[in-house]
């Protein structure tokens, strides 16, 4: 997940392949940035979590 300095999270290269790997790692959920969770075409096992800044993933993982 890549952070701008104001704690938005920025959209990043090869979502899907990233996703595909984590699958195989075994990961249950995922947590990417909202504007690449719009662009997703294909349908993966895991839950994909969409979030539009750092408090929004925070929240996600029970933190905040």
């Amino acid at each position: 997940m890549k952070l701008d300095l104001l704690g938005e999270v920025r959209s990043v290269n090869m979502i899907e392949k990233r996703i595909k790997e984590a699958e195989k790692l075994g990961y249950k959920t995922c947590i990417i940035p909202e504007s690449n969770k719009k662009l997703l075409k294909e349908n993966f096992k895991l839950d994909i979590i969409g979030v539009k800044n750092i408090n929004d993933a925070m929240r996600c993982v029970g933190i905040k």
